[in-house]
């Protein structure tokens, strides 16, 4: 999914909200959004958002010296997060198919999500997801491919989102001990994406062997991983990919070993999907 217009748009309000979270000074400010504003004239419109984002993050990190310049962000959501375990691990308790309410869960962690302009709280999708369809509804087809592969690969999205990721993982290994999990990050901080560091922090590693893409996109830029992650993920015989910007990145490939988990944030990916802003999405290919 190429970039467009609004995407741009999106693009250069990150960098602004990133400016004021990170309080710099208005000189240090008022230059950093100038270079990006011009940087976003010359955006290619042949390649996906993720792709074109990597840019002027890196240039954002360049200009503040910090590696990781929304960590704080990052953090905040994985403790606000951890928070709502015992309740969501209580709706597991008590349901009859635990496995579709640990995805519930999983795809309400997807609302923690810097980048999106559309933003929705955390608390109020906890509390509605679990009484909520899917507008796009693959489930029984993804219960079914759970239950028949023997290696899973994870794609991740969010920080925060890691939190409620493994909830879904504990769930499947309990239902299937001898599946082969895995669950792959980005290669380097970016927005704020998980990196192997927030996965190893909250203990992923426990239930699922933990790598990193190689990607500097918020989003599994192909083109950008390691040799050894592509190989990987050629081979996966099942793909659960988390967020937008992961969508993004591979819904182009129509294929049907991926189930894309995301919650709808922007009018570029619900016109792409024909559904509407705030829809939970579990599509197959």
């Amino acid at each position: 999914m190429n970039i467009t217009n609004d995407c741009v748009k999106c693009i250069v309000g990150q960098i602004d909200k990133a400016i004021v979270h990170l309080n710099l000074d208005e000189t240090k400010a008022k230059e950093i959004q100038a270079e990006v504003l011009k940087r976003s004239a010359t955006f290619s419109f042949e390649h996906t958002p993720p792709y074109v984002a990597r840019d002027v993050y890196e240039y954002l990190a360049e200009q503040t010296g910090l590696k990781d310049p929304l960590e704080s962000i990052k953090q905040d959501s994985i403790q606000n997060a951890l928070k709502h375990v015992p309740y969501i691990e209580k709706r597991i308790r008590q349901a009859d198919d635990k496995l579709l309410t640990a995805i519930k869960a999983s795809v309400a962690g997807n609302v923690i999500d810097f980048g999106a302009k559309e933003q929705f709280s955390l608390e109020e999708e906890i509390n509605k997801v679990f009484h909520t369809s899917f507008a796009i509804d693959d489930y029984k087809k993804l219960a079914k491919q759970i239950e028949q592969k023997n290696s899973i690969l994870i794609l991740a999205d969010n920080a925060g989102e890691n939190v409620f990721d493994k909830i879904l993982i504990k769930m499947i290994t309990r239902l299937y001990p001898h599946k082969k999990i895995t669950y792959a990050t980005r290669g380097k901080p970016i927005i704020n994406d998980i990196t192997t560091k927030e996965a190893l922090q909250i203990g992923i590693d426990q239930f699922a062997q933990v790598i990193s893409t190689g990607v500097d996109t918020p989003g599994l830029e192909l083109s950008r991983t390691t040799t050894t992650f592509r190989d990987i993920f050629e081979k996966a015989e099942l793909i659960i990919s988390k967020g937008m910007g992961n969508f993004e990145c591979l819904e182009s490939l129509n294929e049907k070993k991926i189930f894309f988990l995301f919650k709808v944030k922007c009018n570029v990916v619900a016109k792409t999907i024909k559904k509407e802003i705030g829809d939970i999405i579990l599509k197959q290919g």
